[in-house]
């Protein structure tokens, strides 16, 4: 214990405390912008694959939808995805690749929430109309 610290200067211990705390800043942002969302938005919840934009669909409590991804909306021959809608949240039901990630994350519902299946380039994104947006939710003040 010594030794260790002759290593160690009064500086470096201010400088990893702060970043300590900073680590904690984008957590912050994030759950002060998804406490900010007024109520009447209309959510969508939005299909890229392939970084193309390929659906967008309108959340409501009365949606009920399941649907299949396949070759012929861009992924490759071997893969799918089954995607579950219900209300007002969105979730990857089933695909076929090997670890499972975007089937473990869940149902979403928030604006700014994602689901991603990395190998076969697969995203939904929640997301807000862009006419409802205003500047003021975007920027938040310290």
């Amino acid at each position: 214990m010594q030794g260790l610290k002759q290593y160690i200067k009064p500086l470096d211990v201010i400088v990893t405390i702060f970043f300590i705390f900073a680590s904690f800043l984008p957590a912050y942002v994030f759950a002060r912008q998804q406490s900010q969302i007024p109520e009447g938005v209309t959510l969508y919840a939005v299909i890229n694959i392939n970084g193309r934009e390929i659906e967008r669909f309108s959340l409501r409590e009365d949606t009920q939808l399941i649907i299949t991804y396949t070759s012929e909306h861009g992924l490759s021959e071997d893969q799918y995805n089954i995607v579950e809608i219900d209300g007002l949240r969105i979730r990857v039901k089933y695909d076929n690749s090997r670890n499972q990630i975007g089937v473990n994350m869940g149902w979403i519902s928030r604006p700014g929430e994602t689901i991603v299946v990395l190998p076969h380039r697969f995203l939904i994104r929640i997301d807000v109309d862009p006419s409802q947006r205003n500047i003021d939710d975007i920027i938040l003040p310290f």
